[in-house]
């Protein structure tokens, strides 16, 4: 029978199995022809860009030239309104643009947006580069993260390398080299009307009025690839994609924010820290342990100084000390001294200059936090160390038992339903059986007791003094 039913579950599988094949296939088919039926209508990607410049952003542009590639778009629009950003990033954005196998059309919009610093790089990498009416390029000029002047070696050194680089992207595409340098080395800005006369960017004014009014005016444009294929633009009329970030790109994006990426550092401290210091509560470890790890995955996109990481480190290490050794806070405080110097050596010293930094309130104050936690611990401990001992043989000491038999002076007792010997303290020399007694001592295995009757007599022949 058993063999029978076997053999049931088999068939059942067996033609189960085609069946799911077939789905499966009918599922591919049909989105290998909406693909394709994609692929074959003219249409056009587009890229919202109005973020800093970024490791995010630069992510965000090479998924997005990937996905342009493979869907078959007549050309990849970025619209550009960006502050500007760090030079590391803004650097392997353009090296995407530059040799990317499908056409890029910077457009700077709305109307009113910028393409400011590192964002007119960007702008000027793509194979045509456009702006909006009352928009305006430029003040590129290379600044500290925090905003401040450079060396006037090191800045001398990398503004030669961005004059090189930007006027490069120029002399590639036909446009006008001369005033860009200008942007990076007297920190110069155009609007649109001027870089339009200038050439500086090749459309402008009522030509690049709106997304529609662009892909009109670029319809037909032969443009040329980094592989030196030349590939002539048909967008009139084609259908306008936007592409959107992805749950895992957004959440990735967030992650490279330098303030969440030091509140996961505090969460994976304070949770690791909290399972130190009480051990098997668990839910604070494994979350201290994700908080780390992701930490761990921001910190390392982010190029920080990795100097600072070995004081944020001894700073947690200080902290977990302060628990185990009698120092009364005092290694609190040097964590907390060790977290904001070492936070912010981390996060606002390390990368390219104009990089992503973090707001040094929210050290200040997440310091804070850890230091508070740290302190209560370290009382809470304090105060335990304090209390009397409730185990061993010295909490046996005041206890009450019941003589089994008589004391004369020796004899036996009941202390927590177990059999013992005992001997009578003086100045009791007996004590009848069932009476009950305290313990005073311990000598061995043997207790010391007495009658509790005699510890009141004591007590009442020393009345303790008040006053009214």
């Amino acid at each position: 029978m058993c063999s029978r039913q076997a053999y049931r579950h088999h068939r059942a599988l067996f033609l189960l199995f085609p069946g799911l094949i077939m789905l499966v296939a009918l599922l591919m088919a049909s989105a290998s022809t909406a693909y394709a039926a994609q692929a074959a209508s003219p249409h056009v990607d587009v890229m919202v860009f109005n973020s800093d410049v970024s490791p995010a952003s630069l992510r965000s542009l090479t998924r997005d030239i990937d996905t342009a590639t493979r869907d078959g778009a007549q050309a990849l629009v970025i619209e550009i309104d960006t502050p500007g950003g760090d030079i590391d990033s803004m650097k392997a954005m353009t090296q995407a643009e530059l040799a990317s196998k499908v056409p890029i059309i910077a457009y700077v919009s709305p109307t009113g947006g910028r393409a400011a610093s590192a964002g007119a790089f960007v702008t000027l990498a793509a194979h045509i580069a456009a702006m909006a009416p009352t928009t305006r390029i430029g003040a590129s000029s290379p600044v500290t993260s925090t905003g401040g002047d450079i060396d006037p070696t090191l800045k001398s050194k990398i503004e030669n390398d961005l004059v090189a680089a930007i006027t490069g992207f120029q002399t590639r595409y036909g446009r006008n080299s001369q005033l860009v340098a200008d942007m990076v080395t007297a920190a110069k800005s155009y609007d649109d009307v001027t870089a339009v006369q200038e050439h500086i960017v090749d459309i402008g004014g009522a030509d690049a009025a709106n997304l529609s009014a662009l892909l009109n005016t670029v319809n037909n444009r032969q443009v040329t690839l980094d592989s030196g294929r030349v590939v002539t633009l048909q967008t009139a009329g084609a259908s306008v994609q936007t592409l959107q970030d992805s749950v895992f790109d957004a959440f990735y994006n967030l992650l490279l924010d330098p303030n969440i990426a030091f509140l996961l550092f505090i969460v994976a401290m304070i949770g690791i820290y909290l399972e130190i210091s009480h051990p098997g509560v668990i839910l604070p470890g494994v979350a201290g342990a994700i908080a780390l790890l992701l930490f761990l995955f921001a910190a390392g996109s982010l190029a920080p100084n990795w100097a600072g990481l070995a004081l944020m480190v001894l700073a947690f290490a200080l902290l977990v000390l302060d628990v185990k050794l009698p120092t009364h806070g005092v290694l609190t405080v040097g964590a907390v001294i060790s977290l904001i110097v070492g936070t912010l050596i981390f996060f606002n010293s390390g990368g390219s200059f104009s990089g992503p930094m973090i707001n040094p309130m929210i050290v200040y104050i997440m310091a804070g936090v850890v230091g508070l936690v740290g302190l209560f611990l370290v009382s809470f401990v304090m105060r335990a160390q304090r209390l009397p001992v409730n185990t061993g043989p010295e909490s046996m000491i005041g206890a009450k038992v019941i003589a089994l038999t008589q004391l004369h002076p020796q004899g036996r007792v009941s202390y927590d339903g177990e059999d013992w010997a005992a001997v009578l303290d003086a100045p009791a020399t007996s004590a009848d059986a069932g009476s009950e007694l305290r313990i005073v001592a311990l000598e061995g295995l043997r207790l010391r007791v007495q009658p509790v009757w005699m510890q009141k007599l004591i007590d009442d022949s020393h009345p303790v003094s008040t006053l009214e």
